[in-house]
């Protein structure tokens, strides 16, 4: 038997909407590491938290709101493998992260782009893999 080492667990970008700490959440389910395939969701102002987990090396997602002119967004950059992001406010990452820093919620993420302020708008989320699988 052959251990080639390649990961088989998909990642996940999951939304929550949280009153007391409980509630619903809806999630992202990413294709295959190193498959180079793209994703998007969008979810309602009500979710306003965010979680990631075993997000693969040089995956980027981009969370917005808006369009056109008045587009708000910030892009992460996986950069550790796996990268993960602990349950955490997107307004809070908007305001509190300058492009450059790591985002220490969280495993590998850095700030690549941000432009605007965030609101109580919905989010859509664009997730961008990697065409060459990562490294073990």
């Amino acid at each position: 038997m052959q251990n080639d080492n390649t990961p088989y667990q998909n990642g996940a970008v999951i939304f929550w909407k949280e009153v007391n700490n409980t509630g619903e959440s809806q999630s992202l389910t990413l294709p295959d590491w190193g498959s180079g395939e793209a994703v998007d969701k969008s979810v309602s102002g009500e979710f306003s938290k965010i979680a990631m987990s075993d997000i693969p090396s040089a995956t980027t997602i981009t969370l917005s709101q808006g369009t056109g002119s008045g587009k708000v967004y910030i892009k992460l950059k996986a950069t550790h493998q796996p990268a993960s992001l602990d349950r955490t406010e997107f307004q809070y990452l908007m305001d509190s992260y300058t492009v450059g820093d790591f985002i220490s919620e969280g495993l590998g993420l850095t700030l690549v782009e941000k432009e605007g302020k965030a609101s109580r708008a919905g989010i859509d989320c664009h997730v961008q893999l990697s065409k060459a699988p990562p490294a073990a």
